[in-house]
């Protein structure tokens, strides 16, 4: 059976940031604010596999409802 592609990336990070493929990208994406782009610069993976993860977690929604909070306490 082939691993997926985007599986090498997982187990190298997670090893790496000793925390699961969700909590580091969590971390960059939603905690910092960060786009896909400047997380996949930070971790040293592809953008596309960072939208994967991004996907694969559910975080886009996450992040919009962050942001809509975020706005809301500015007003």
């Amino acid at each position: 059976m082939n691993m997926h592609p985007y599986q090498k990336y997982k187990e190298k990070l997670e090893k790496g940031h000793s925390k699961s493929m969700e909590e580091v990208i969590r971390e960059l994406y939603i905690e910092r604010d960060e786009g896909p782009s400047v997380t996949a610069r930070e971790l040293g993976i592809p953008r596309q596999a960072v939208l994967h993860f991004i996907h694969e977690y559910d975080l886009r929604n996450e992040k919009h409802e962050n942001m809509a909070k975020h706005n809301k306490l500015k007003q």
